[in-house]
């Protein structure tokens, strides 16, 4: 166990979830792109009409603004818990902007 785990149990914590929150918004964008792709394949190859597609499209496309949104605040989440960390003593390079923890690659 490292002094982080030891000493900083919730930090520690909040890193693991903060990671795996991250992951789950760019796993919901990347489908958000193969739904936009489905739509317009359906539009042109199924006939769809251009307005009931167009529609369809947009509200696709603003649902993939609001998790890119999502995606910013989770990168300004990353640069408060760095600030956290500082004033805690605790090396940010562990899962700040510098360098994710190698559980978390992959």
């Amino acid at each position: 166990m490292d002094t982080l785990e030891r000493d900083r149990p919730g930090v520690v914590g909040l890193v693991s979830d903060l990671i795996a929150y991250e992951r789950l918004l760019q796993t919901l964008f990347a489908k958000g792109g193969e739904l936009a792709t489905a739509a317009i394949i359906a539009q042109v190859g199924q006939k769809v009409s251009p307005i009931c597609g167009h529609q369809i499209l947009t509200a696709i496309s603003n649902a993939q603004l609001l998790t890119s949104n999502a995606l910013g605040h989770i990168a300004q989440a990353h640069r408060e818990l760095e600030t956290l960390a500082q004033r805690l003593g605790i090396d940010i390079r562990a899962f700040g902007d510098v360098l994710k923890p190698p559980s978390a690659s992959g």
